[in-house]
C-alpha cells in the first residue's frame, strides 16, 4: 500500500470514529432530555398505614384520566420528598397527592379526608382548648383549627400503636384518620369496648391532598379536575377507594 492509500484509510478511520463519537453524544442527551411531548406525572407512594395505601390507588387511578392529544403521558411514583424535589427540577408536570392545608400558586386541593379524634371511654375528652393531657399522632398532622392551642403532642410510629395507648389509657385521646379507624377497629373489633370516636372543640380541619402543577399547565389542569368534578368521575373514584365522596371541602 502506498503512501498516499494509508493517509486515505486513516483519514477514513478517524472520520467513522468521530462520526460513531457524535451519534454516541447525540443519543445519550436525547436519552437524559425526554422529549417535550411527553407529560410526566408523579404520584406520592407512601404505604406507612390503610389510609395512605388507599390514596395511593385513588391518586395512581386519577393519574391515568390525564391524556392529552399533543403529549404522551408518563406516570412515576415515589416518596412526596424525592417527587417534590423532580418538581421543582421542572422534570415533572403534575405531582398528585402532595399533603397540604392550603391553596398556593401551583396547587389544587381535590381530597379532603376527616380526621377524628379517638378516646379512652373512661375519659372522655371533647373540649380541647381544656386540654392539659399528650396528644397522641401518628402520622396525621395537628388539624390547622388546633395550631394556635399549643397542645402537647405524643408522637407514635404508627396508627396501630396510636391506638393501643388510647385502649391500655397510656394517653386518653388522640387524632387520626377516620378511615384508619374504622380499618383497625375492623381488624379489632374488642378496641370498640374500649375506644370511641367523638366530635371535637375545635371542630377538627380534614387532611387535605393536592396537586402540585407547573406554571404552564395550571390552567389546562384545573379545567380537567373541574371537568371530572361536574361529571362525577373524581366523586365516582373517591367512593371506589373511601367508601364515601370526600372530594368536597
Amino acid at each position: 500500500m502506498n503512501k498516499h492509500a494509508k493517509q486515505l484509510t486513516i483519514a477514513i478511520i478517524i472520520l467513522a470514529l468521530l462520526s460513531g463519537s457524535w451519534l454516541f453524544f447525540n443519543h445519550s442527551s436525547f436519552a437524559n432530555h425526554p422529549s417535550s411531548t411527553n407529560f410526566k406525572i408523579g404520584v406520592v407512594h407512601e404505604t406507612k398505614n390503610y389510609t395512605q395505601r388507599q390514596q395511593f390507588a385513588f391518586n395512581y387511578h386519577l393519574a391515568k384520566k390525564f391524556k392529552f392529544a399533543k403529549h404522551q403521558t408518563i406516570i412515576v411514583t415515589g416518596t412526596a420528598q424525592a417527587l417534590k424535589k423532580q418538581f421543582r427540577h421542572h422534570q415533572l408536570q403534575l405531582l398528585l397527592g402532595v399533603s397540604s392545608q392550603q391553596t398556593t400558586t401551583s396547587k389544587i386541593n381535590y381530597l379532603f379526608l376527616p380526621n377524628v379524634l379517638v378516646v379512652n371511654q373512661k375519659h372522655v375528652t371533647k373540649d380541647l382548648t381544656k386540654y392539659h393531657h399528650q396528644l397522641g399522632l401518628a402520622h396525621t398532622a395537628l388539624p390547622s383549627s388546633l395550631s394556635d392551642l399549643h397542645l402537647k403532642q405524643k408522637k407514635y410510629a404508627n396508627e396501630k400503636k396510636l391506638l393501643t395507648a388510647i385502649d391500655q389509657s397510656q394517653i386518653h385521646a388522640g387524632i387520626m384518620s377516620s378511615l384508619e379507624y374504622n380499618y383497625l377497629t375492623k381488624k379489632q373489633p374488642e378496641l370498640l369496648s374500649t375506644t370511641e370516636t367523638q366530635a371535637a372543640f375545635p371542630p377538627l380541619t380534614a387532611s387535605v391532598s393536592g396537586a402540585m402543577v407547573d406554571q404552564k399547565y395550571r390552567t389546562t389542569i384545573n379545567n380537567k379536575f373541574k371537568k371530572m368534578q361536574l361529571n362525577g368521575q373524581l366523586a365516582e373514584l373517591s367512593v371506589k377507594y373511601f367508601l364515601q365522596d370526600y372530594t368536597q371541602e
